[in-house]
């Protein structure tokens, strides 16, 4: 289902305008608001924040030096996904991207987005832009007696000095397996083998409770990676907004986005840490699980429940 949202300009949001639609909408947005409106926006509980937002690592020289910047959780948690699958029957590797893999994956990629209650099948759709360049891409793969079970596509852009994860996906009957975490971490060692300074683990719609889930959110976080402005990355892509959360109908409990800090212009708020902001209608929610790496700060926000 879509989400109940309404767009507002920046008048009515100041004024109080935008109370017209508070028991109809889950969430009241201006789209694209000028910096100088920021501060304003703020005080008058709308959050400036970015559209979209990239997660990106630092590739550190060593294994050992980049598990040492995890808890103690997170590090059992990558050694136990690889005892796993040494113990079982599954293959992990790395191939090319050839037309027959790229299938293979979308076979089992669109399996895993018609699972997903809002679920948008990207890749199907970019099939033929990610063909145009298979040279770029490779892919982290785990099988099990040859059939694909999990996989990561991964883009080589050494412009940039970077390798993203594109997309991935893992079948249904192996996700007790913890296979994502495996391919992220291969994804991390071929970044390093490449000697490229940052590793990607894509983009995201930057609210975290509809199309995307808060668990993401603390998966990759786990995993040492930041969230960052989506165009602080590729410039020009993304846009601003300004988000104001009424209540939690067609969101998750709790909702996550992540908010510009306050900062002396649009240049500086870009490039300064994000801020957690936790939607929810509870007295009591423990926000340990979404704890984030470089993070400005974290705040609690109380709602209304559906």
């Amino acid at each position: 289902m879509s989400l109940p949202m309404a767009l507002v300009d920046v008048d009515q949001a100041l004024s109080g305008g935008w109370r017209t639609y508070e028991n109809e909408v889950d969430l009241i947005r201006v789209q694209d608001p000028p910096a100088e409106s920021w501060p304003r926006l703020r005080e008058a509980g709308f959050l400036p924040k970015p559209q979209v937002v990239a997660w990106r690592a630092g590739v550190l020289e060593t294994e050992e030096q980049y598990l040492g910047t995890l808890s103690g959780k997170d590090r059992y948690d990558i050694r136990t996904a690889y005892r796993r699958a040494g113990e079982g029957d599954l293959d992990v590797g790395a191939e090319p991207l050839t037309v027959g893999l790229l299938d293979e994956f979308l076979e089992l990629y669109e399996s895993q987005v018609a699972t997903m209650r809002h679920g948008w099948a990207v890749a199907v759709e970019q099939r033929g832009s990610i063909l145009a360049e298979a040279e770029a891409y490779s892919a982290v793969t785990v099988r099990s007696h040859g059939t694909l079970v999990a996989a990561c596509l991964n883009q080589d852009v050494p412009a940039k000095d970077e390798i993203r994860a594109r997309f991935s996906a893992v079948s249904s009957d192996r996700r007790h397996d913890s296979l994502a975490r495996l391919l992220y971490w291969e994804m991390l060692r071929e970044a390093r083998v490449r000697k490229r300074r940052w590793a990607i683990l894509g983009r995201d719609i930057n609210l975290y409770g509809h199309v995307v889930k808060p668990g993401l959110f603390s998966f990759k976080s786990r995993l040492g990676f930041t969230a960052v402005p989506g165009q602080l990355l590729e410039p020009g892509s993304g846009s601003h907004q300004a988000d104001r959360v009424i209540r939690l109908t067609e969101l998750t409990d709790p909702t996550l986005l992540l908010s510009y800090a306050p900062a002396a212009g649009e240049a500086a708020a870009v490039t300064a840490p994000l801020h957690l902001n936790l939607f929810t209608p509870s007295e009591d929610l423990d926000a340990r699980p979404y704890r984030g790496v470089g993070l400005a700060d974290t705040t609690v926000h109380h709602v209304r429940p559906a």
